[in-house]
């Protein structure tokens, strides 16, 4: 299931070259939308400040957890086990699961369960970018379906303990910035 999924979405070998490019771009830089626009928040939106810091300890975690998965358990990539077409270099790590999907999805969860009114674009915008830096990984030939399902996985869940730990983290840092 997983192989049939990746061939359906796997550029051929006949893709346009633009497309490529394009997915390239999605697949290398889109990630850093999401870092970009949360920086220009942190300055110049205040208020937002504490959502970010609770993305940043999300992400530390997901991708924590995504490092361990990985050294406990191999997954070859689709071009090393010479499945589909592969357009874009990457070393033969293990691709279970995709630290871009983990990264983009992690963002989105912290959002979607801080979620009111006033993030309602932000999280339209970064649900945007992770479908994109998602399906373009699988594209390029980089990482089978399952991984990019694995990332969400991992993304939701350190998403929910953070949230539920959140009253803790919250008071340790004020205790930490505010003598």
């Amino acid at each position: 299931m997983n192989t049939k999924l990746f061939l359906l979405i796997n550029a051929s070998d006949q893709a346009s070259k633009l497309f490529i490019y394009l997915a390239i771009f999605c697949a290398n830089y889109l990630a850093y939308l999401p870092i970009i626009v949360m920086g220009i928040y942190w300055f110049y939106k205040p208020t937002y400040r504490l959502l970010i810091l609770k993305m940043v300890i999300t992400l530390g975690l997901a991708l924590l957890v995504t490092f361990v998965i990985r050294h406990l358990f191999y997954s070859p990539r689709p071009f090393v086990v010479n499945v589909g077409t592969n357009y874009l270099f990457h070393d033969k790590t293990s691709s279970f699961p995709s630290q871009h999907a983990v990264f983009v999805w992690a963002i989105c969860c912290v959002i979607g369960l801080n979620y009111t009114n006033r993030f309602k674009k932000l999280l339209f915008l970064f649900i945007v970018v992770a479908i994109l830096v998602s399906w373009s990984r699988v594209y390029l030939g980089i990482h089978w379906p399952l991984d990019i399902l694995g990332g969400f996985i991992v993304s939701i869940i350190s998403a929910l303990l953070i949230q539920k730990l959140w009253p803790t983290i919250h008071k340790f840092l004020i205790s930490i910035f505010i003598p």
